[in-house]
């Protein structure tokens, strides 16, 4: 037996998800479309079929190499000019002399074929239309018939007013060769639009019979997914491989404390995590992860999908490779497309499809389809280039941005360490292989802390340096300029231009250099740190805590080697990155590094000296650097411009500004030449605290001195500042544009609190 299997659709109304592959290649419990038709077709006794395509011919035309049933031949027809579903089967029927079955690639059915075969044959019919009864028969185009069976008339998706029967055309056909001879040479010609009212005009032997059995025609996404729902509640006659009552999987079920509502389906290297709900009704594809406390139910995730922590899927489809970071939710009758990511905390509202490959950002509610442009989130963000592995900064994406800074940085030193984490050793060596496949003079520092990257940065004279680290999943790429300073904003966009355009400098396989080992420049850093002290530690009585044991060990080496002795009479607590730091005396209590940095910095002034700080750092200090006749620079996160080159020159050589053991050790060396207690020193200051904050804005950042309305509000290099009778506010738009990083600096605690909320209040009355 033969038969033609049409697959040429566009499958329209299936989009996003037909937007990646022809509808016989949608996957239904793991399976596409296709190999149910052709398991149908060969247990029939179909041993040659041909399939006519058109759309995204090569995906169907690569399953054809491993997905065919052995003992059955199955080529393909190309229309590159389209001919009608019956121009079509004539094309690829050419030559075929006995009666052959018809079948549309966008329908899983039971029915018996022999049976309509037998049919076909003793009624002697030129064409057999396969009908079936329907609920709702105004979705279909009907098919009347006499007793017998001869057609006797069509209707095609009436009104229940002029609905007269319950039989619809499934488009399952049995011809015979003969009826297809009239069907014009190329010129589109259709089944049910022309071959067939033509022969109930010339009175051919048209017949249709009545199939028993299950029939779904997948014609939309709420099709697609009550097909996967039959197919769990076994309506359709099928071997699904159950491992427990109503949970069907490919494989092992993956381990952990989660909750399964059967019926569901699970495919193979699935991920789930614990307090997930996954169920009913909900089908999860091969490579699918499934965060914590996340809830699906009745939706198909297709393969390699992440679902993250407390995110929500109802009744709705994530196509391949979709992403939902933690918190989103996507509701009724709604798609994601492949390849799309959508934030922390996004909303798809119900009937939203959303074609592939579009980003959404954190918190944004979609209520309406996505189609065009694709949204690109900003590389850079506060703190350096942030990802999930695997979606954002995967292999190819840590590659390109390796090529990408080797161009930007072209035959300069890059130096290069990690947290020590797999991950980040991981990306590690993607990034540096690919920067020295660039040409680049890459110096492997091995692992260590972010602070002591911006000492090797500067101590080396880098060009630039790059710290990995990593946490929940996520991967961080930290950049820092010559002399372990933030890199200019001309640097980030070209490094952003790079990517997005792959446009990396071409260079020749021989100039690809050797990665440098620089592990010993470990002891160089201890080396400088214990320095920075200027005297030994004498009598000294110092506790260290900190999350990070490789600092931790670090300081408490410094400090042996300083002839500082274990006690409490300072306890420094540090921060894992190594970049703040806050201490505890009994006569103050706890010391936040604010006030650390600016006893420093009163030091400094004391002895002639300027400082150069972020433009972050509290105002109190400048207002010290006034009282001694000294300055206090600024120097930008992100500088756009040279206004601050002075600042970023001194900030080379005070390493104690932005690394906290530096910091500390500077402290311990100012208490023992002093003589003073950190108590005193802290009483020596001006009465000043800072309140951190970050605080969302529903207008342009262009708009903010508008809103503050206020002549006390000044812009500086980056951001605005605000003063008033209870402190000073700084305002910096974070680069998002949709929120403010707020610092309130007034003379105590309680003060800064207060001033902070008067702040957010304003900002939120505009």
């Amino acid at each position: 037996m033969k038969a033609v299997i049409l697959a040429g659709g566009f499958g329209t109304r299936l989009r996003p998800l037909t937007c990646t592959k022809p509808k016989p290649m949608a996957t239904l419990l793991g399976k596409p479309v296709l190999s149910y038709i052709f398991d149908w077709l060969h247990a029939a006794g179909v041993d040659e079929a041909v399939l006519t395509t058109a759309y995204l011919p090569d995906c169907i035309e690569a399953y054809l190499a491993s997905g065919v049933p052995a003992g059955m031949r199955v080529r393909t027809r190309r229309e590159h000019t389209p001919l009608g579903t019956a121009g079509s089967v004539k094309a690829a029927a050419d030559g075929w002399e006995e009666p052959f079955f018809v079948v549309s690639g966008d329908c899983i059915c039971d029915f018996d074929l022999q049976r309509a075969l037998d049919f076909h044959t003793q009624s002697r019919a030129q064409a057999t239309i396969v009908a079936t009864h329907v609920r709702d028969p105004r979705e279909y185009g009907l098919v009347y018939a006499d007793e017998a069976g001869r057609v006797t008339g069509f209707c095609e998706k009436p009104d229940w007013n002029a609905v007269a029967a319950d039989t619809a055309n499934t488009g399952i056909y049995v011809l015979s060769p003969e009826a297809l001879r009239g069907v014009p040479e190329e010129k589109p010609y259709d089944f049910s639009g022309d071959l067939f009212p033509e022969m109930l005009r010339t009175g051919a032997p048209l017949f249709a019979n009545v199939a028993r059995g299950y029939w779904c025609d997948i014609g939309d996404l709420s099709a697609y997914r009550a097909c996967q729902r039959d197919m769990l509640d076994g309506k359709l006659r099928l071997p699904l491989p159950a491992v427990a009552d109503g949970v069907f999987a490919a494989g092992e079920l993956p381990q952990g404390e989660y909750q399964i509502i059967p019926p569901v389906y699970i495919g193979r290297h699935v991920a789930i995590e614990r307090g997930a709900a996954v169920g009913p009704y909900t089908v999860v594809g091969d490579g699918c992860y499934i965060g914590k406390n996340a809830k699906l139910m009745g939706s198909v995730l297709l393969d390699d999908v992440a679902v993250y922590d407390n995110a929500v899927v109802n009744f709705a489809v994530l196509c391949e490779n979709a992403v939902l970071k933690s918190g989103a939710q996507v509701y009724e009758d709604s798609a994601v497309g492949a390849r799309c990511v959508l934030g922390s905390s996004v909303r798809v509202g119900p009937n939203v499809k959303i074609w592939p490959e579009k980003r959404i950002e954190n918190g944004v509610r979609v209520s309406h389809n996505i189609k065009y442009g694709a949204p690109r989130a900003a590389l850079f963000s506060e703190r350096g280039i942030c990802g999930l592995s695997g979606v954002e900064l995967g292999p190819a994406a840590i590659a390109a941005l390796g090529r990408s800074i080797a161009s930007c940085a072209l035959g300069g030193k890059i130096g290069v360490a990690t947290d020590a984490k797999p991950l980040s050793r991981a990306a590690y060596h993607i990034l540096a292989g690919s920067m020295a496949a660039q040409g680049s003079s890459v110096w492997n520092f091995g692992d260590c802390f972010l602070t002591q990257m911006y000492f090797f940065t500067a101590f080396c004279s880098l060009q630039m340096g790059v710290f990995i680290s990593s946490g929940a999943g996520k991967v961080r790429l930290h950049l820092c300029s010559t002399g372990g300073l933030p890199l200019p904003r001309r640097v980030e966009r070209e490094i952003e231009a790079r990517c997005k355009n792959d446009d990396f400098t071409r260079v020749s396989p021989q100039a690809c250099k050797e990665i440098s080992d620089m592990a010993s420049m470990q002891a160089m850093y201890l080396r400088e740190l214990t320095r920075e002290a200027g005297v030994p530690l004498q009598n000294q009585s110092v506790a260290v805590h900190c999350k990070n044991e490789r600092v931790q060990m670090l300081m408490e080496d410094c400090l042996y080697r300083l002839g500082a002795k274990s006690g409490d009479e300072v306890t420094f607590r540090f921060g894992g990155d190594g970049t703040t730091v806050s201490a505890f005396h009994r006569e103050c209590g706890w010391i936040p590094h604010d006030k650390l940095l600016a006893i420093c910095c009163k030091a400094d002034f004391a002895e002639g000296r300027d400082v150069a700080l972020q433009s972050d750092a509290p105002y109190a200090i400048s207002r010290l650097a006034h009282r001694y006749g000294r300055r206090a620079l600024r120097y930008s996160r992100s500088p756009a411009d040279e206004r601050d080159r002075d600042a970023r020159r001194l900030a080379c050589s005070l390493l104690y500004v932005r690394d906290a053991l530096f910091l500390s050790v500077r402290l311990l060396g100012l208490l023992q030449r002093t003589g003073k207690t950190l108590g005193d020193l802290v009483r020596e200051l001006p009465a000043f605290y800072v309140s951190r904050k970050s605080v969302p804005i529903d207008f342009s950042p262009t708009e903010l001195l508008e809103v503050l309305h206020d002549e006390n509000a000044e812009p500086q290099n980056e951001g605005v500042a605000l003063q008033t009778d209870k402190g000073r506010v700084l305002l910096v738009p974070q680069r998002s544009g949709r929120r403010l990083y707020m610092l309130a600096e007034s003379a105590s605690f309680e003060a800064s609190r207060e001033l902070s909320g008067d702040v957010e209040a304003r900002l939120r009355r505009h």
